[in-house]
């Protein structure tokens, strides 16, 4: 027979066959399922006429069933009986076989001609109400825990309901053990948790699509906020509590049905005293602040997909000092100027009615000395919040200033920002991050101190409406390649610990020209590992002289071969022309055709 009852559950699974085809199976699943006798008698008499023998037998039976309750649900469950049951009940089990000695009488009727369809309609539409009206009503545990705690039906109380973002999830637990420690928890599962979200209205109900909501377990999560610390964050729980003699019912959980939304957090709340759930809400957000873990610290954005949750990690910049960064004259004085300077001279300027926010835009080729310079900023306004983006962090601007907003001062750092705000007609970048880049900092109140810091490998494609309005980008500072005076001074400042005579050291600056500042570190990187594998204490000046021979053949060739310019085993190679220009805007030398020219 197709139609069965769920296992652990009182429901049917499947529909029956119903068709002239198939009546055995019809009266057998109708027979055998139902338990409300006087509706199924009627059934029967529309089936087979009033007062037949097969009508009084059926009934005759049903009159013999057991009254425990406890038989009942176990065939209403479909569990197996104890043996030791009244044999009468046992009877009442074979009424499939009553239905079997329906079909005779049924396959007649069928041949002859079935009854009014209108009748039977009005019978089985009487059937299912009568059925629905018997059925018992097992509410929830966790339900009644809820109504037995707010004192009267829950269902009756206005709700309130509030959503985070995940990143949120440490403040929000950190909030809680400070707002209201003494709230019970009471945990709840359900068959499929974690398939969909479980909140305070699926609580109400007593169940979700994947069945009844039971007691269980409160659901903890780690969360790492940084220097090694893990907050043991509640994941989804009901949490009970009082205030000023009120009971308040909080359900504590994470959402994420939204198929093109990522996931938040949900916090809904029911009590007996109107606006007792706002007001503790007002109080988790300012707890929220108090104890925010980013606060102070070096964050980053990442987000897998566009759907899927932010992710928060915690950085540790190293210290940098102010002689360990290496530019032109006057140009790490104006840095400072615009940033420190400013955020020293908050209370002044806010009293003048001048504006705090500012940006400051760093371009040049790579490698001379742009992520240096922010990292001996970072380190010289330490305690300011600082958030990283780059690389598809760059689309999560939205989160993280407003994360910033709540924790300023605070210094953003958006590093290869042509990746994202380049010219509207081009095809690198894109359109929807750049009008959001410059709306989020056109936006924000003049008054905060907060700090955009922008870098760039490509100034030729920089959308110029960011540099163009105070407010946006109000500073843009070159960093080019370092002058033989500034290569000297790199050579030094790497090269502590390793014997380099003047002679030397000028004919190492002499080769190096047109180098970066990260070029020259790498040389003198390789020379000591040159000198490690040789099983030498230090390296000598000949070393740096081979392993800058290397690097600069190494760099030439790769060089011409992404120009495209001919080479030893491809003399009919084309020059790739938007390269060309690529490298000539960044600032990259572009070597000779003759293959061993530096």
């Amino acid at each position: 027979m197709q139609g069965q009852l769920r296992s652990g559950g009182c429901g049917w699974k499947g529909q029956p066959r119903i068709g002239r085809d198939e009546p055995r199976d019809y009266v057998g699943f109708v027979m055998q399922q139902l338990g409300c006798r006087s509706s199924l008698v009627e059934m029967i008499s529309v089936l087979s006429g009033p007062g037949t023998s097969i009508a009084s037998e059926f009934d005759r039976l049903c009159a013999r069933q057991s009254s425990s309750r406890s038989h009942r649900s176990a065939v209403s469950c479909g569990q197996a009986l104890p043996d030791d049951i009244e044999p009468g009940w046992h009877a009442w089990l074979r009424g499939r076989e009553v239905a079997i000695a329906l079909d005779g009488v049924y396959r007649d009727l069928v041949m002859s001609g079935l009854p009014d369809p209108g009748a039977f309609g009005a019978a089985f539409e009487d059937f299912v109400r009568l059925m629905s009206l018997a059925a018992e009503q097992r509410q929830s545990a966790v339900t009644m825990r809820l109504r037995d705690h707010v004192g009267t039906d829950p269902n009756e109380l206005p709700t309130t309901g509030v959503e985070f973002p995940v990143t949120e999830h440490a403040n929000l637990q950190l909030a809680i053990d400070a707002v209201i420690p003494d709230a019970e928890l009471v945990g709840f599962s359900t068959r499929h948790m974690g398939f969909g979200s479980v909140g305070l209205a699926e609580i109400l109900a007593g169940e979700t699509v994947g069945g009844p909501v039971r007691p269980g377990p409160v659901r903890y999560i780690d969360v790492e906020v940084g220097d090694g610390r893990v907050v043991q964050c509640v994941e989804s729980a009901l949490l009970l509590l009082s205030r000023d003699r009120s009971p308040i019912a909080l359900v504590l959980s994470r959402g994420g049905d939204h198929p093109m939304r990522p996931p938040t957090l949900k916090l809904e709340g029911v009590s007996l005293k109107q606006g007792a759930v706002p007001d503790l809400v007002r109080e988790l957000r300012a707890a929220m602040r108090r104890h925010n873990v980013f606060r102070g610290q070096i964050i980053s954005l990442h987000q897998r997909d566009d759907r899927g949750p932010v992710e928060v990690q915690f950085h540790t910049v190293p210290a940098v000092e102010r002689d360990d960064v290496i530019l032109p004259e006057g140009t790490l004085e104006r840095f400072e100027r615009h940033t420190i300077g400013i955020t020293q001279s908050a209370d002044r300027l806010r009293a003048a009615g001048k504006h705090l926010k500012r940006g400051v835009l760093l371009h040049g080729p790579p490698g001379t000395g742009k992520t240096l310079s922010t990292m001996y900023l970072l380190h010289a306004m330490a305690g300011r919040t600082t958030i990283l983006l780059t690389g598809r962090g760059l689309r999560l601007i939205e989160q993280a200033l407003a994360i910033g907003r709540e924790l300023a001062p605070a210094t953003f750092v958006f590093e290869d920002i042509d990746l994202v705000a380049a010219e509207r007609t081009m095809e690198i970048g894109s359109q929807g991050v750049l009008f959001e880049l410059l709306n989020q900092m056109e936006g924000l109140a003049e008054d905060e101190d907060l700090l955009f810091l922008l870098t760039s490998n490509r100034p030729d494609v920089i959308e110029p409406a960011l540099a163009a309005r105070p407010g946006r980008v109000d500073l843009a500072l070159e960093i080019p390649l370092p002058s033989p005076e500034q290569r000297r001074q790199l050579f030094l400042l790497y090269g502590q610990g390793i014997r380099i005579d003047q002679t030397s050291l000028d004919q190492l600056v002499e080769r190096s020209d047109r180098t970066s500042g990260a070029f020259i570190k790498e040389l003198i990187r390789q020379a000591w590992l040159r000198a490690a594998l040789e099983d030498r204490d230090s390296p000598t000046a000949n070393d740096l002289r081979r392993v800058l021979d290397d690097l600069l053949q190494e760099r030439s060739t790769m060089t011409r071969r992404l120009l495209g310019q001919p080479s030893d085993d491809n003399p009919s190679s084309q020059t790739l022309p938007a390269m060309h220009r690529a490298l000539t805007a960044a600032g990259v030398p572009i070597p000779s055709t003759t293959p061993d020219s530096p």
